[in-house]
């Protein structure tokens, strides 16, 4: 670059764009604010309400009993029954694993830390390899593509929307709170089996309709805290006052055919919302032994020639939900 005698002290090339301003007494360059403007979703609540277990091999294995030998009335002098007895089957699930990593190059992490304006982002990027997985699980825990418990289709979990095989569908122009309360009384109404929903999931969409509806009756609803902080709106039901949990966006819409659902009428989506019996829902997890809650795990791999650091975190767990076909349900709320 040619320089003009003129002007005195120059910026060349790249330093040139770097400055913002040059001038008699000043010099003016780029600085940053020292916190990145981070709201980026990591997490769910459903990960909060349901609880691991270390899973007893691959696949987990458990039993299952549907029935139990009935009573019958006989002569009282002439007593005479059918020898019966309970119904019971084997139950797997296989564990699926998900990965994240990333690597830092040696020289620009030590430009970094040498700058000292950034020097915690080493430290959040090792953190955020782990809120990769975490918000990946937190979506296929509903959405997983896998649709068989003992021969897998896809390496994705068995996600909730397909596990649960119970379902409603609340069409358009119907009360979506007389939906819920009805779908609920019919689960605890089962004389074969003894259901208690503890909650009912929706989409955020979806707790703002109920929001309205509940305005425009002039229904009060009472609010319950669900995870540490977090109060939602509650539901007087047949199995107690239940609470809506609108806080987690993973639970999808759509406007075709999906998770055994028919299509919505034209203009309408099909909004999916569960009503889960929580304690029977676990994420069995293999962590070797550690007994650490299922959380993924994180590696450093060691420098090789590029001195390269190398992180890699995995995790194995799977999703269960127990009585799939009558402790929860999955209703479909139809709506523009």
């Amino acid at each position: 670059m040619p320089i003009n005698p003129t002007l005195g002290a120059q910026f060349v090339d790249s330093m040139q764009a770097a400055a913002d301003f040059l001038g008699n007494g000043a010099i003016e360059v780029n600085m940053y604010e020292t916190e990145i403007f981070d709201l980026v979703r990591r997490s769910s609540p459903i990960m909060e309400r349901i609880a691991a277990e270390p899973a007893n091999g691959h696949p987990h294995r458990f039993f299952e009993q549907s029935a139990i030998g009935q009573g019958a009335f006989t002569d009282p002098r002439t007593i005479s029954y059918t020898p019966g007895g309970p119904t019971r089957s084997e139950k797997v699930i296989y564990i699926k694993a998900m990965v994240n990593g990333s690597n830092f190059g040696l020289f620009d992490v030590q430009v970094t830390q040498q700058q000292g304006q950034f020097s915690y982002v080493e430290a959040k990027d090792v953190n955020d390899i782990i809120s990769g997985i975490q918000v990946v699980r937190c979506q296929k825990i509903w959405q997983g593509a896998d649709t068989s418990y003992a021969s897998p289709s896809s390496i994705e979990y068995y996600g909730l929307l397909n596990q649960i095989t119970q379902q409603a569908t609340i069409a358009p122009g119907a009360s979506i709170i007389d939906g819920l309360k009805a779908q609920v009384a019919a689960m605890v109404a089962n004389t074969s089996y003894v259901v208690r929903p503890t909650a009912i999931w929706v989409n955020p969409i979806v707790g703002d309709f109920i929001d309205r509806e509940a305005k425009a009756q002039g229904i009060t609803m009472n609010t319950v805290e669900v995870v540490a902080g977090v109060k939602v709106k509650s539901l007087s039901t047949q199995a107690g006052e239940l609470p809506i949990i609108s806080t987690d966006p993973f639970l999808p819409s759509t406007t075709g055919s999906s998770y055994g659902f028919s299509a919505p009428p034209a203009g309408y989506k099909n909004y999916f919302c569960a009503i889960l019996s929580e304690p029977l829902i676990t994420r069995p997890y293999i962590d070797g032994g550690k007994h650490n809650g299922g959380i993924p795990q994180l590696f450093q791999l060691g420098l090789v020639g590029d001195l390269q650091k190398k992180f890699i975190a995995v995790c194995f767990d799977a999703i269960l939900a127990k009585g799939s076909s009558y402790a929860h349900c999955v209703v479909a709320v139809q709506r523009p």
